[in-house]
């Protein structure tokens, strides 16, 4: 055992290897035996061999604790590895370690609820588990619960000072609590370790909040140099240069982030805005349809009932939903005439807030702003999928303008209102939502209005919405 720990894999092996000749059902020696095969990626022989040993002693944890490893990392066994620490914490109740292995385990699956209470229960059986303390911040982390995160991190950070990771986590967190002193935890990791490429990615993502896009992509290159196979950094390089508007080297980096996880929705989707916003529209909005696969997409982008393909209707009744901003809506909107046009009875189910506005709108069947039976419409769409399904270039996106209409009592009542207002009349909008996460970037205030309101012969006129309004 002392080989074992010490990394002596070879020599533990052969001493293991010749007690067991000795005494064939020596359950230690065969549990280690597993291990020590494990290591030099025997993956069948190690998972027979921890099978024996269980049958050889089955009230062992160990052997059901590592069982659960190899079969975690497997891929492909979450369920028998979930099943092999259960076991392990029925024969051993007391194992902390188990309960951080299950909690990792069942983070990994989305289990979120699940992972808290295992991690919780191994803080308590062992408070100075730092990677108890670690394994719930993540979880928290994940669950958006961040304030309760950064506590379980720097919980764990006062048992081990030098946990690089916790030090980027706790970057991370306070990034997502808008606190600009994560940058500094992010350098710190680094110092710790100038290699951790993880490290060096996220202080990119924190240049990139505070505006620092050079810096930003200067960081994700770091990253990428010390670790060429890190999809998530040519990404985020990609993002940096794509809000510098260097579209090419933004493609760039999304298609080789692509190249390297043809799977993830957040760099296929960016490739997509990226592609579109160049012009490439066809492939643009096939990959822009991986967003409704990306974490923050809306809860109902998915439905029990048919995607709608662009097929001819039939009088078949179609839900078009919303998914995004107001302002998506408005644009996309544009698109309702051409479903209804293919024998489609459209239901638009947007925010009550749009219903006025699109109450004029050629082909509407119905409109809904709540939750609807799924026995009331045959086929369903999210609105920003109209242009793929459509095949929408430059020159076909839908211009028959206006296709919205404002009620003509209302036009009336605002131009008496607004009679008396001299010169120009300019409407101004200067916020969005405050709660949105690009909202440094989408939001300028009033102050730079004030030079337009000084040019003789304007009246600059709020249509500000929201909690922002009173601010003119």
């Amino acid at each position: 055992m002392r080989h074992h720990q010490a990394g002596q894999i070879d020599v533990a092996a052969r001493i293991y290897r010749r007690i067991i000749e000795l005494v064939p059902d020596h359950a230690d020696a065969v549990h280690l035996m597993g291990l020590a095969t494990r290591r030099h990626g025997q993956t069948n022989t190690a998972l027979r061999l921890l099978l024996r040993a269980l049958r050889l002693a089955p009230d062992m944890a160990e052997p059901r604790l590592n069982l659960g490893n190899l079969l975690r990392d497997h891929g492909s066994a979450a369920a028998a590895a979930a099943a092999a620490y259960r076991t392990a914490i029925a024969t051993r109740p007391e194992l902390a370690v188990v309960y951080e292995n299950l909690g990792g385990l069942l983070r990994s699956q989305g289990h979120g609820a699940e992972a808290e209470a295992a991690y919780r229960r191994a803080i308590r059986l062992n408070p100075a588990s730092t990677d108890g303390h670690n394994g719930l911040a993540n979880v928290l982390q994940e669950r958006d619960t961040l304030p309760a995160a950064l506590a379980a991190y720097r919980r764990g950070l006062a048992l081990e000072p030098t946990h690089m990771a916790a030090c980027n986590n706790v970057g991370i967190a306070l990034r997502g609590l808008r606190d600009a002193s994560g940058m500094a935890w992010h350098r710190r990791a680094i110092r710790l370790d100038p290699f951790f490429a993880v490290a060096h990615s996220s202080l990119g993502l924190s240049l990139q909040e505070d505006g620092r896009l050079e810096d930003a992509a200067r960081a994700q290159a770091h990253a990428i140099a010390i670790d060429p196979g890190f999809a998530g950094a040519y990404a985020n390089h990609g993002n940096a240069r794509l809000n510098q508007n260097r579209l090419d080297e933004a493609i760039t980096g999304f298609r080789r982030a692509t190249t390297i996880d043809p799977t993830s929705p957040d760099a296929r989707r960016n490739l997509g805005m990226a592609l579109l916003v160049g012009g490439c529209f066809e492939e643009g909005w096939r990959e822009y349809e991986w967003r409704l696969r990306c974490k923050d997409a809306p809860t109902h982008a998915s439905m029990p009932k048919p995607r709608w393909n662009g097929e001819p209707l039939n009088g078949r009744r179609i839900l078009l939903h919303g998914e995004q901003g107001l302002g998506d809506a408005l644009q996309f909107c544009r698109y309702v005439p051409l479903v209804a046009a293919r024998n489609g009875r459209v239901i638009l189910g947007l925010p009550a807030a749009l219903q006025r506005v699109m109450a004029g709108l050629p082909g509407v069947e119905r409109f809904v702003s709540g939750p609807l039976p799924t026995d009331a419409f045959d086929l369903h769409l999210p609105m920003l999928s109209l242009a793929e399904v459509f095949g929408t270039q430059m020159d076909t996106i839908p211009h028959r303008v206006p296709y919205l209409h404002a009620e003509p009592q209302t036009v009336a009542r605002w131009g008496d209102r607004l009679s008396g207002l001299p010169g120009l009349k300019v409407g101004i909008v200067w916020a969005g939502s405050p709660t949105h996460g690009n909202d440094r970037n989408r939001s300028i205030g009033l102050a730079p209005f004030a030079r337009l309101a000084a040019i003789p012969g304007v009246s600059l006129v709020s249509i500000q919405k929201g909690p922002t309004e009173g601010q003119a």
